[in-house]
């Protein structure tokens, strides 16, 4: 039996960058780059607005990535890497993949309820932002791409 997942597709991804960029002109923020990810962490979507730095698209891609295969948010990723790191492993470090992040503007994706691994929402992907931002509303260009999903879309902090 093969196994069965839910993950968002180019329509999802396209809608939520479209979303974003929309937030970002409307409240006069520094323009962005803006990626969405599957379930995986590869890229459906994404976008560099114009003066964007290049380098923006690769930190916006690992906040998607890690979102989505940590399956919270970076944020929340802060926090549990405090954690580990009081009981004596060294956080990213210790997990082998170049592509983690604890930068914040990464949100993990997440709609229905078929139970999962942990018996919560299940993730879908996830979406990162990154930008010349220096007060930090990378958090909420991400929720506004989110939000453009409508209801049963959320994201989490954490594994609840």
């Amino acid at each position: 039996m093969p196994l069965e997942f839910n993950v968002l597709g180019l329509e999802e991804g396209q809608k939520m960058i479209e979303a974003a960029m929309k937030y970002t002109k409307a409240n006069d923020l520094p323009p962005m780059a803006i990626v969405v990810a599957d379930k995986a962490g590869k890229i459906i979507a994404s976008a560099r607005m114009n003066g964007a730095s290049p380098r923006y698209i690769d930190a916006a891609h690992r906040k998607a990535y890690t979102a989505a295969i940590f399956e919270r948010d970076t944020l929340g990723l802060i926090e549990f890497w405090g954690n580990q790191e009081r009981q004596g492993h060294r956080g990213p470090h210790d997990w082998n993949d170049r592509m983690f992040t604890s930068l914040p503007g990464g949100l993990v994706v997440c709609h229905g309820q078929r139970g999962g691994n942990l018996g919560t929402w299940d993730v879908v992907g996830g979406i990162g932002v990154a930008g010349d931002d220096e007060k930090a509303h990378e958090g909420a260009v991400a929720s506004a791409g989110l939000e453009a999903l409508g209801e049963g879309f959320r994201h989490r902090g954490d594994w609840s």
